[in-house]
């Protein structure tokens, strides 16, 4: 089918088509980053569709870029570069918070004694931590429970507003401060997730120091590891009760900054 054709029945012009494919290419830097748009779950074809379908609907409240019906070649791919890097910084800023949990899992499974336990991610197509990946999922659904799919859709498509088309990337400079304090929230949240494990773990290893200085014929290194696992257990079942409004906190809290960074 000629697609000049197919622009003439459907009403459109040259200009209009392009806008579409830079709003789909800010959508798409999304979807290659953001939580839950990244994971590669179900068919491509239905995650091609959605990605178009928003873009269709956000196609009217986007104004037209200066370079409208007249840009060359290099230029729309320039422009398309740009576009899928302002949506993937969006979501990448994000997806920071999940992935503060994933570092916290991995010390809390270095300190039980379960570092060499992995397991295949399906979505991911990379082998985890099993504790890692169960508190990824965990907080992936506390994500979509708190709507944080529509706010990412929501912010890519405010973000056209502040940032417009053609107009290149947001200023480096706040950029730069938003990627150090998200840097700096990331670890310091994983530092908090896995805190009460780790203490708890160091406070029974030095517990097992002293019985084997008291009584060396013990075999201390057996009795540690089983028990180690039990006392994190027990020690992550009892803060998960605070574990969700901690991770909603942070949720907002990263969103706030990406939004900083689009203007939002």
């Amino acid at each position: 089918m000629d697609p000049f054709a197919l622009m003439d029945f459907l009403g459109l012009s040259i200009g209009q088509v392009e806008r579409f494919i830079l709003i789909v290419s800010r959508f798409s830097g999304m979807f290659l980053s953001a939580p839950f748009f990244s994971r590669a779950v179900g068919p491509r074809r239905i995650k091609t569709a959605l990605l178009l379908g928003i873009s269709l609907v956000v196609f009217p409240l986007v104004t037209p870029w200066p370079m409208e019906g007249k840009a060359s070649v290099t230029s729309m791919i320039g422009a398309g570069v740009t576009e899928v890097l302002i949506g993937a910084i969006f979501g990448m800023l994000v997806h920071w918070v999940l992935v503060a949990v994933q570092v916290a899992g991995g010390l809390i499974g270095f300190q039980m004694g379960l570092s060499m336990a992995m397991v295949m991610d399906p979505t991911s197509g990379m082998q985890e931590g099993v504790l890692s990946n169960l508190l990824y999922l965990v907080v992936l659904m506390i994500f979509l429970n708190l709507d944080g799919h529509h706010l990412l859709i929501e912010g890519i498509a405010n973000s056209f507003k502040t940032v417009p088309l053609g107009g290149g990337l947001p200023a480096g400079e706040g950029m730069l401060k938003a990627s150090i304090a998200g840097l700096i929230q990331l670890f310091k949240l994983a530092i908090i997730i896995s805190a009460p494990i780790i203490a708890a773990t160091k406070l029974l290893y030095l517990g097992m120091g002293l019985i084997n200085r008291a009584s060396p014929q013990i075999q201390v290194f057996f009795l540690a590891m089983p028990i180690a696992q039990l006392i994190g257990f027990i020690v992550l079942g009892l803060t998960m009760t605070l574990f969700s409004q901690v991770m909603a906190r942070e949720i907002d809290g990263f969103f706030s900054l990406a939004n900083k960074v689009l203007g939002l």
